[in-house]
């Protein structure tokens, strides 16, 4: 899950996107900028396994959540601009995931003082793990 979060941030930073964080992330919204993302899984779900000889191949499905958070004083158009151009393309065109936008909505959170515009991408792929090879001389 790790892997996949960290990758989505990797992919955001290259692009441009600033004060990226994961879901995990124990940093206080004070210290995180003026505008940030946080990236978070919803759901995760593994096929079943294919193995060759030196390769684990695990089919997988994901909800991955977005959300990018701005003082209550930015606009609605400056956010969603900033998701267009920083976060819509790079997650449609992420190599070795397929991705599909499920769900977009925007609220106010009175509790952060922020509006917080939030994204649902459903993804799927297929994570790739190197097995062991074990030594001739054994």
């Amino acid at each position: 899950m790790t892997d996949i979060i960290n990758t989505i941030k990797q992919v955001l930073v290259n692009n441009g996107a600033e004060n990226v964080y994961s879901s995990f992330d124990s940093l206080p919204i004070e210290a995180k900028g003026r505008f940030f993302t946080v990236i978070g899984i919803k759901k995760l779900e593994y096929s079943k396994p294919v193995y060759s000889e030196f390769t684990i191949y695990m089919p997988f499905r994901t909800e991955i959540e977005i959300s990018i958070l701005a003082p209550l004083s930015t606009s609605i158009d400056k956010m969603y601009s900033y998701y267009k151009s920083k976060v819509r393309d790079s997650i449609q065109n992420m190599a070795g995931l397929n991705t599909c936008i499920s769900d977009i909505s925007v609220k106010q959170d009175k509790n952060i003082s922020h509006f917080v515009l939030k994204v649902t991408v459903s993804a799927d792929g297929i994570r790739k793990i190197e097995r062991e090879q074990e030594d001739a001389d054994e």
